[in-house]
């Protein structure tokens, strides 16, 4: 039995040896097939300058690189060249990244176009008396204002989106490429290189030009540009993983001594020097074993991210140029994509939200902001696109500097934290207006004004909100916008008004007379938000009214002082893609007012008026077709409600006040043709028109019918910082034209239609 037990052990003993020498043999056989990574090549790191748009062009280096097989161990970047450099290093492949900011809607995202659909109702409405969106605040005493000019919310978005599931990952080291991205603390002034925390904020800061973009802060750092310091951080590369260096800079024609005329030349170009220095300083570090790629642009300057296609192109090409000397990093095709395997991070961007989190509010009602909320709910499965188009909704409120958002808990309940960040020069703002007018009559108009807004005096969002202006119209209100509901459907406003206006009074078609009329009321206000397209009023309004000749002909009735008390309802419904001069949308307008003897009214009338307009885009263009029209119903309309045509905006070639009536109807097409960019990241254009109306004036105070008039004028148009200008040369068939101009906020012509601009 001994020997038996012993047997079957030296049997065992053999086979597990067997099996043993089998396994040992088969596994260098096995991974004979599989791909190797090789250990014994060099490190390379990949160092992308910073440009703007020009930076575009690292996308066509990195696509070069790949058709190459040239792996890359690690990245470091500045400004556009972080930008480029962290999607890339959070996994996403090179030609895929090129196909994604090649066909990015920069006009979107930098300039801010389509944002006006979020914008809520009464923001829009509010909106209306003024044609620019400089504000500011009041801090300590001082007048602050916003901490750039571009607003970087739907950047910010773009590089969530872009990045997504790494920004997860808070040690950039374990990044699918290991990362550093380079900035500016503009408060010790030295340079920042990031290395760890939100993967796109620290791209967005790295980005951010000092004016231009916000700075992002972080605790005592406020952090920008890093260009200002190191544009191309060949240092930060070998310190984080490279023997050899792969760099990438960009570059512009020199300049001549005569592109440096003026002061705002040497001012851009103070600018460019210190970069330039910075740059060439590391571009001294490179040795025989790293390769340097400049990137001539040509006239693609720092902010043609239109042209973003060709950025990319030349990128390309600058890198084809020196394939040679890449080459000498290639590696196999087997080993590249066995490494491409081990850097390829597919972002899904989907994430299953076990709860949404508003955080971070001291003024703002929390509650109200979630209520914008659509898809980024509790238990829904979110992507970073639709938490973009709802940070993007929240950020429309106005009420914030911008909205961010990140992800905290497991993986199995992830926590949506969102960010907004109210405006540090609030809860006061301040706007100023201007508008100028003139016609070939030789009169000069024009209007200045400011308004003043106190924002969420209790939590649901009440208003406190103040004008005042001098100019052909003076005005003065103060009014309070009180919501009813956390969400702000349904609201209330009280409102205190006096506005005195300068009218010319014509006598069939000569200017015979100018009369100044007063309006002061007290009016109280009850309505309803519909999504953000439309409001309904309805009110009480009850105050005096004034009517005194200044100069000439008495032509109208004088009134003094005389009671007029209303009540009104009206409707407004706005899709319009901007204001002034807009490409896309409708715009409606329907209000009737009844004025009685009851709060001791003096006056009997109803009157009824509306507008409607909407512009179809053409390849860049615009078509604009438009109704409107006004009645006195029953008893007789005051002078002061007077129903008027004539002006740039109502009715090109008659004068402003020209036709004055009880009742009116006008109708009429415009077209206009793009002709020139001015800024088109910012939808700044030069547009040439023609415009073709018709209209008739009923119940004329001069006792003249004129008929149905027919008129057609031509002119150009564009926008500026103060609001939108418009020059035109009109002829009406009465034997009437002139030429006219209007810039900033309009000059009220007397209908309706001041309310379109």
């Amino acid at each position: 039995m001994p020997h038996a037990r012993n047997s079957i052990k030296r049997k065992t003993y053999a086979t597990i040896a067997a099996a043993l020498v089998t396994v040992l043999f088969a596994l260098p056989l096995a991974q004979a097939d599989e791909p190797r990574i090789s250990a014994d090549r060099p490190r390379i790191g990949l160092v992308l300058g910073g440009g703007g748009a020009k930076g575009i062009a690292h996308v066509g280096v990195l696509e070069v690189l790949d058709e190459l097989h040239v792996p890359i161990d690690c990245v470091a970047g500045t400004s556009m060249g972080a930008l480029v450099g962290g999607i890339y290093a959070a996994g996403m492949p090179a030609g895929q990244l090129g196909q994604e900011v090649t066909t990015i809607d920069w006009a979107e995202t930098v300039g801010g176009k389509g944002n006006r659909e979020f914008i809520p109702v009464d923001r829009k409405l509010e909106q209306r008396s003024y044609n620019n969106s400089s504000e500011v605040g009041i801090q300590n005493g001082k007048f602050v204002s916003a901490k750039g000019f571009v607003d970087t919310q739907d950047i910010e978005g773009l590089i969530r989106d872009l990045v997504s599931d790494a920004r997860l990952q808070r040690d950039f080291d374990d990044l699918p490429i290991p990362f550093r991205a380079v900035a500016t603390d503009m408060v010790s002034g030295d340079m920042v290189v990031l290395s760890s925390g939100d993967l796109s904020v620290a791209m967005r800061a790295s980005m951010a030009m000092p004016g231009v973009f916000a700075p992002v802060i972080d605790g005592d750092r406020v952090l920008s540009d890093g260009g200002q310091l190191m544009n191309l951080p060949v240092g930060v590369a070998r310190d984080l993983c490279a023997d050899v260096v792969i760099a990438v800079w960009l570059s512009t024609p020199a300049l001549a001594a005569e592109d440096l005329s003026s002061a705002a030349a040497l001012l851009s170009r103070s600018t460019d020097v210190m970069i330039e220095a910075n740059e060439k300083a590391q571009i001294r570090t490179l040795t025989e074993l790293d390769v340097g790629i400049n990137v001539p642009m040509g006239d693609i300057g720092t902010g043609d991210f239109n042209r973003a296609a060709d950025a990319a192109k030349l990128g390309r090409a600058a890198a084809e140029a020196v394939a040679d000397e890449l080459r000498r990093f290639a590696v196999p095709e087997e080993e590249y994509l066995a490494w491409r395997a081990t850097v390829d991070d597919p972002q899904t961007g989907e994430v299953q939200l076990a709860d949404v989190r508003i955080v971070g509010l001291d003024r703002v009602n929390p509650e109200y902001v979630r209520g914008k909320l659509r898809v980024a709910v509790p238990g829904a499965v979110a992507t970073t696109t639709d938490i973009a188009a709802d940070t993007n909704r929240i950020y429309a409120l106005g009420d914030f500097e911008r909205v961010g958002y990140k992800f905290t808990g497991p993986a199995d309940a992830r926590v949506l934290e969102i960010e907004p960040v109210e405006k540090s020069y609030g809860p006061n703002f301040f706007r100023a207006e201007l508008g100028l007018y003139g016609q070939t009559d030789g009169e000069l108009m024009g209007v200045i004004g400011v308004q003043h807004k106190l924002t969420w005096v209790n939590s649901l969002g009440g208003e406190w909100r103040n004008a005042l202006q001098v100019g052909r119209t003076g005005l003065a209100t103060t009014q309070f916008y009180q919501p009813l509901d956390t969400q702000q459907r349904f609201f209330v406003q009280p409102i205190l008004m006096t506005e005195r206006t300068t009218q010319d009074i014509y006598d069939d078609g000569a200017r015979e007379a100018i009369y100044f009329m007063r309006e002061t009321y007290g009016e109280i206000d009850l309505g309803a938000n519909i999504g953000t397209h439309a409001q309904l009023r309805t009110g009480l309004q009850s105050g005096w009214i004034d009517a005194k000749r200044d100069t000439g002909l008495s032509l109208l009735p004088d009134l003094d002082k005389e009671n007029d008390s209303n009540v009104f309802v009206g409707g407004i419904f706005d899709t319009r893609d901007n204001v002034g001069l807009p490409t896309s949308g409708t715009y409606m307008n329907v209000n009737v007012r009844d004025s009685g003897s009851w709060l001791s009214g003096e006056q009997e009338y109803t009157m009824a008026e509306g507008v409607i307009t909407t512009a179809f885009p053409l390849r860049g263009n615009a078509l604009t077709v438009l109704a409107a029209g006004g009645k006195e119903l029953a008893g007789d309309l005051p002078v002061t409600r007077d129903f008027m045509l004539g002006g740039i905006n109502s009715f090109p070639g008659l004068y402003i006040n020209e036709l004055r009536g009880t009742a009116y109807w006008i109708a009429g097409a415009s077209y206009r043709q793009k002709v020139a960019e001015i800024l088109s990241l910012f939808n700044q254009s030069l547009y040439a028109g023609a415009r073709l109306q018709a209209g008739r004036m009923g119940g004329s105070r001069d006792g003249v019918s004129q008929g149905t008039l027919y008129g057609i004028s031509g002119g150009i148009s564009g926008r500026t910082p103060i609001g939108a200008f418009n020059v035109s040369l009109g002829y009406v068939n009465n034997d009437s034209w002139a030429l006219q101009f209007s810039i900033g906020a309009p000059v009220p012509e007397g209908s309706v239609l001041d309310q379109i601009n």
